[in-house]
């Protein structure tokens, strides 16, 4: 476990910036380290089916967000009131900014996460990730010839809803850099979702599969000086310049009942350390193939309806790039359902870990 996680533990409100100096590849001359820590949820999972089971109940209770304010650099949920660290649970992102940031369209699951599936942005005009939430025809013990297919609509997020299905919040970074040009921004070592230590090996096993279906997205929308009007601030919009990345944290691992089920079901072949590509729905449609696209399913894309997800699986290159200023971003947490690791959903809960560490050089500079 990360010396961030340990000292998460310690203290669910603050949290300690400062780090072990370690490195993947990492680039050099690194000023800020910006640790965005996401603790929590507690998974409850009833029973089982396959993608976009009706199954699951992920309950997420809170985030802790925090950055090293000597290093120049802050963050905000409403534009306004930018620290050090900031608490993210339902009030704070829905209830709370009511006199603020009225006019937000955050998402949090009260009822708990469930299953959906997001090809991320539909284009660089769209400053909110496309999230379609679906259903599946089918019985557990069913073969895969047995297996009916799936239907998917489109959630909306066109105003505040604390009983979504998925986390979404808006996040706004104040860069103090006094660069003439813009600061490359990197995901770094640490950026994780993980089980909490002391979680037993036997709800581990049973879990691993959701674990392996989590995604984080972020969107960059856009950004301006610092000295903006609040109202210019939360209402900066795309202007054909949005950018996001989906992060899979584990895309290679592969339990042996996501092994087991992946060739019962469908008759493909999983292989623990190896990458499998996930499908995610781009439309709404009826009467799907879960398996669309798959290798070895025999079953050909369906390109209205689905497309490759193209997702980060290490630190090394820049996510984003950030100019002096405030920029607004879009922050997604979600089980993937067309992840085929996500065939496995049998447990009786456990707690998790997540965490969001970004990294920022001086590109101007060097």
């Amino acid at each position: 476990m990360s010396v961030q996680k340990e000292k998460n533990k310690k203290s669910k409100k603050t949290v300690n910036t400062k780090k072990k100096n370690k490195s993947i590849e990492k680039p050099r001359n690194f000023n800020l380290w910006l640790v965005v820590t996401f603790l929590t949820g507690v998974l409850l999972i009833i029973s089982t089916y396959a993608w976009f089971s009706a199954s699951l109940d992920v309950r997420i209770r809170f985030f802790d967000m925090t950055v090293a304010t000597d290093t120049g650099i802050f963050i905000s949920l409403d534009g306004i009131d930018f620290s050090s660290s900031i608490v993210v649970s339902d009030d704070s992102v829905i209830y709370d900014l009511k006199s603020t940031y009225p006019n937000h369209t955050n998402q949090w699951p009260s009822g708990g996460l469930w299953p959906v599936s997001s090809n991320g942005i539909r284009n660089s005009n769209s400053n909110k990730f496309d999230m379609f939430a679906g259903s599946v025809r089918g019985y557990k013990g069913r073969r895969r010839t047995d297996i009916t297919n799936l239907n998917t609509f489109l959630i909306p997020e066109n105003q505040s809803n604390a009983n979504n299905l998925f986390v979404a919040f808006d996040l706004f970074m104040k860069n103090v850099s006094n660069s003439p040009f813009n600061d490359n921004l990197y995901f770094d070592e640490g950026t994780l979702i993980d089980f909490e230590e002391d979680t037993p090996d036997d709800i581990i096993e049973s879990m691993s599969g959701i674990m392996n279906s989590m995604r984080i997205g972020v969107v960059r929308i856009g950004s301006v000086s610092s000295d903006s009007y609040i109202n210019t601030i939360q209402n900066l919009a795309c202007n054909n310049n949005c950018e996001m990345v989906i992060y899979e944290p584990n895309s290679t691992s592969h339990s042996e009942v996501s092994i087991e089920r992946a060739m019962e079901y469908y008759g493909i072949t999983l292989v623990d350390g190896v990458y499998t590509p996930t499908y995610a729905v781009i439309n709404e449609g009826e009467n799907l193939d879960l398996a669309s696209g798959h290798p070895e399913s025999g079953i050909p894309l369906d390109t209205e309806h689905f497309a490759l997800q193209e997702t980060i699986t290490h630190f090394r290159n820049p996510i984003f790039q950030i100019p002096h200023g405030i920029t607004k971003f879009r922050v997604y947490v979600w089980i993937e359902g067309q992840d085929i690791d996500s065939l496995e959903t049998n447990s009786d809960g456990a707690a998790i870990y997540a965490a969001i560490n970004f990294a920022k050089d001086l590109a101007g500079y060097q």
